[in-house]
């Protein structure tokens, strides 16, 4: 479920520098990273690309069709962003939408948005649909999404086809129709068994539903994914092992393994302070432990597969491919340019054409290499094959420090993290980009930092 809205917290992002690229500078140039001896967590995969917004060029989506156009039809994984939900969380980080009103224009505007690029993106490999909690539109809407999916792309008859959903949205129709319409990989929000730890992030149904929904759904999809939290407040260790416990019991092909992000306007955030950040480590290497000792991988730095679990969207945009985004809040990258669209589904029926960002030639290696830490390791063959790049001179400095920490080896042709360099990932990654592109001065910065816009207002 976090793929959903941390996308939406990117592209709000990308709306807030565009507003004002001099914020942009004050933030990167504000002092030391390491500043006081303290070092910032960043918890998300899009933090790393903080540091590259002020590098990217605006372009107009015909340049971006023009350049397509040149190549050929592409090939790739789509994103569509479904940003309605019946319920709210305490946790949650976007501005609710609710079901009332447009849904139905909604689904036809991503379809209206999908027969625009039908010339330029034809074969999808791989269909992550996010949210929000796209399970929340009607039966009629899902099967005319999907359809419409359909008669617009050439999809793959092995194509994975993700859609996020929670327990209380999971109901035994729409599974069944899910399962008609073509879903074979169902990703489900628990974030905890636990009862006392569902009301404090304000999860409904108790932890007995989630287990006979998830056995259910076991018997319906080819593939079953859930995410799990932790960093949550008066969430000990143990909490977290009976969870992954109950996961593996139930035989969860793939778990992501989420710490909890702090949005400075969220309830949970009011409430509680974070857990110390020693805690939240020895819980990270414990779950890694448990899940390595139960036959999981550790795919990438969030996620763990029994083996079945390719999480082939992921590898899209981990590894620079093709992603085409469609709907309010959903972003995508293509020909070297990221595509977002703004964030409110009210926009997005108003005016469904997305801006396009251009990334430098130049910058594409080092937006490629920190993106591969999202895999715990980085090939330093393959950069200097295709770029000229070395990462092992670019992030020499960051490589040092993270050796004598003990958080990167650096094997024949290879910076791997270790279980601790994996839980600092994207910290890392931030490291190294700002090292490369500003000589290592500049401030992270997280989205448990940044105010998402009151998307409400008038």
């Amino acid at each position: 479920m976090q793929e959903g809205f941390l996308f939406c917290l990117l592209v709000f992002h990308f709306w807030w520098m565009q507003r004002t690229k001099k914020g942009v500078f004050a933030l990167y140039f504000g002092g030391y990273m390491e500043s006081n001896n303290t070092r910032k967590w960043l918890k998300s995969h899009h933090d790393t690309l903080f540091p590259f917004f002020p590098y990217f060029k605006k372009q107009s989506i015909k340049w971006l069709f023009d350049r397509l156009g040149e190549r050929g039809g592409e090939k790739g994984a789509l994103y569509i962003h479904i940003p309605f939900c019946t319920g709210r969380c305490t946790f949650c980080i976007l501005t609710k939408e609710s079901t009332s009103g447009n849904t139905l224009k909604y689904v036809n505007s991503i379809l209206d948005e999908a027969k625009d690029w039908s010339d330029y993106f034809s074969h999808v490999e791989t269909i992550y649909v996010g949210g929000g909690t796209p399970t929340s539109l009607s039966p009629e809407e899902l099967k005319l999404l999907f359809d419409g999916l359909g008669n617009r792309f050439k999809i793959k008859k092995d194509a994975e086809i993700s859609i996020e959903t929670t327990v209380s949205e999971l109901t035994e129709e729409k599974m069944n129709l899910l399962a008609d319409i073509g879903v074979n990989r169902l990703s489900v929000g628990v974030q905890t068994f636990n009862l006392g730890l569902r009301k404090v992030l304000g999860r409904r149904g108790r932890g007995k539903e989630v287990i006979e929904k998830l056995n259910m759904a076991r018997q319906v999809f080819p593939l079953l994914t859930i995410d799990v939290l932790y960093d949550v407040p008066g969430q000990e260790k143990r909490d977290v092992i009976a969870d992954l416990q109950k996961a593996v019991g139930i035989g969860i092909d793939g778990i992501s393994f989420y710490p909890l992000i702090y949005g400075p306007k969220t309830v949970i955030t009011r409430q509680f302070e974070p857990p110390p950040i020693e805690t939240a480590i020895e819980i990270f290497k414990s779950a890694k432990s448990f899940l390595e000792d139960k036959g999981y991988n550790h795919i990438n730095i969030n996620h763990f597969s029994s083996g079945r679990d390719k999480f082939r969207y992921s590898t899209y945009f981990n590894r620079l491919g093709n992603v085409l985004g469609l709907g309010a809040g959903a972003m995508g990258f293509l020909a070297d340019c990221y595509v977002k669209h703004g964030p409110t589904s009210k926009k997005y029926i108003g005016n469904r054409a997305g801006n396009v960002f251009n990334v430098p030639r130049n910058i594409i290696p080092v937006l490629w290499c920190v993106s591969q830490l999202q895999y715990g390791r980085i090939d330093v063959e393959e950069p200097k094959r295709k770029w000229s790049f070395n990462p092992l001179d670019a992030f020499a400095k960051t490589i040092e420090k993270c050796v004598e920490k003990g958080e990167i080896i650096i094997r024949k042709n290879v910076i791997e993290l270790t279980t601790e360099g994996m839980f600092w990932a994207n910290t890392i990654g931030a490291e190294m980009a700002v090292e490369c592109l500003y000589d290592g001065k500049g401030e992270l910065v997280s989205l448990e930092e940044i105010k998402p816009r009151d998307s409400t207002r008038k």
